[in-house]
């Protein structure tokens, strides 16, 4: 889709707010993944670091490549990059169930439509756990008025900005 193709080539040129989270974000996220099995990502230097706020939750985990095929995996050192170029647990140990996926994306619009890199590794790994919680981490220059929705698309329930969490469908 052109429209999404432009979009991206505009957002990925926008640099990140470069600021602390405001305590009441923190407080909000902390309280919502408190006893839960969260899954993060190994932030890319074009993505946030919301790893440090994480507190409180069950278990920790985030995405792996096992074979050709994008799992979930506790989260935990050492790291390596692996065919995607995304860093990754070295030994893994796959789960199948997430309560909650923090989910970096190159933009979001406030409805929780999310625009990613345009390979659908998101959506197809979410559209396998659509009884978990999807909150989008971005920040106020990479929130747009509307990002065009295909099928396959997955919508955010939230949306964690530096100073502002935005329920969307909690």
């Amino acid at each position: 889709m052109l429209e999404k193709i432009e979009l991206r080539k505009k957002l990925k040129n926008i640099s990140l707010v470069d600021v602390e989270h405001s305590q009441t974000v923190i407080e909000k996220l902390q309280n919502t993944i408190r006893g839960k099995i969260v899954c993060t990502y190994v932030p890319l230097e074009s993505e946030i670091n919301i790893n440090m706020y994480l507190k409180g939750h069950a278990v920790l985990s985030t995405t792996c490549l096992q074979g050709e095929e994008i799992r979930i995996c506790i989260y935990e050192e050492p790291f390596e990059k692996n065919s995607f170029n995304v860093f990754q647990p070295v030994n893994l140990k796959i789960i199948d169930h997430v309560d909650i996926f923090l989910v970096p994306g190159v933009g979001f619009d406030k409805k929780g439509t999310r625009l990613g890199k345009g390979s659908g590794i998101y959506d197809k790994l979410l559209s396998n756990h659509l009884n978990s919680t999807f909150i989008g981490v971005t920040d106020k220059n990479h929130l747009v008025d509307h990002i065009p929705f295909e099928n396959h698309d997955i919508q955010m329930h939230g949306l964690l900005m530096h100073d502002e969490f935005i329920d969307i469908n909690l």
